[in-house]
């Protein structure tokens, strides 16, 4: 039996990972990542899972992407599409088994769910972007944005206004605030120091060609 390479080991990792820290964020009823707080939002409307949402809003991020000259092979989107459904789908299953198994309703339990699920998702991205060449079409989006501003930390808060300008009015027509809270910010402002740190401490076996990319979700 032919055994996977150690990169392809390290990013099924990452993707499961990144669904598990979103899970936990979603879990906790705080506040989540600006793109998994639009599928909640979005979900909250529509007859449909957040992970279905998730993987709605980055078709919609594909498109945008391509209409915004990012150039992409066929393959590239093949893998990428495959990858958005796996990632949407293993969201959903992470928060079946957490309704399931354990809903927190103490603050700080709560709280502790914030921090795990913002570690989680950093050990995620940084193994990440550094086992492989595909991505999420909402990062390849916010590439997009970097060099439509010439900037990727303009680039970043353009990008990252976008799902935000998905749940305020949802939030605001409902008059119910979902998604959005103290986790979105700790998101926004903690989770490069989170990435950088464990870019220190984590190094995959491969080294791949660095791209202009960062993950906002």
């Amino acid at each position: 039996m032919r055994k996977l390479p150690v990169n392809t080991l390290w990013f099924v990792c990452s993707i499961m990972l990144n669904a598990l820290g979103n899970s936990f964020m979603i879990i906790a009823n705080l506040g989540s990542a600006p793109w998994a707080a639009a599928g909640e939002n979005l979900a909250s409307i529509l007859p449909f899972s957040i992970g279905v949402c998730i993987i709605f809003l980055n078709f919609c991020s594909f498109m945008l992407s391509y209409l915004m000259k990012i150039k992409f092979t066929f393959l590239m989107i093949i893998k990428s599409i495959v990858l958005t459904f796996v990632f949407g789908m293993l969201i959903d299953i992470f928060v079946y088994i957490h309704q399931i198994m354990y809903v927190p309703e103490n603050i700080w339990i709560r709280c502790l769910y914030i921090l795990i699920g913002l570690n989680l998702m950093a050990v995620a991205i940084s193994i990440y972007f550094q086992s492989s060449t595909v991505y999420l079409p909402s990062d390849y989006l916010l590439k997009a944005f970097g060099k439509l501003m010439n900037n990727y930390t303009l680039g970043s808060i353009i990008c990252t206004f976008i799902p935000l300008s998905i749940s305020l009015p949802i939030i605001i027509f409902q008059k119910h605030v979902i998604g959005l809270g103290l986790g979105t910010i700790l998101y926004l402002f903690g989770i490069g120091i989170f990435i950088n740190q464990y870019n220190r401490w984590i190094v995959t076996h491969k080294e791949v060609p660095k791209q202009n990319i960062y993950l906002v979700k």
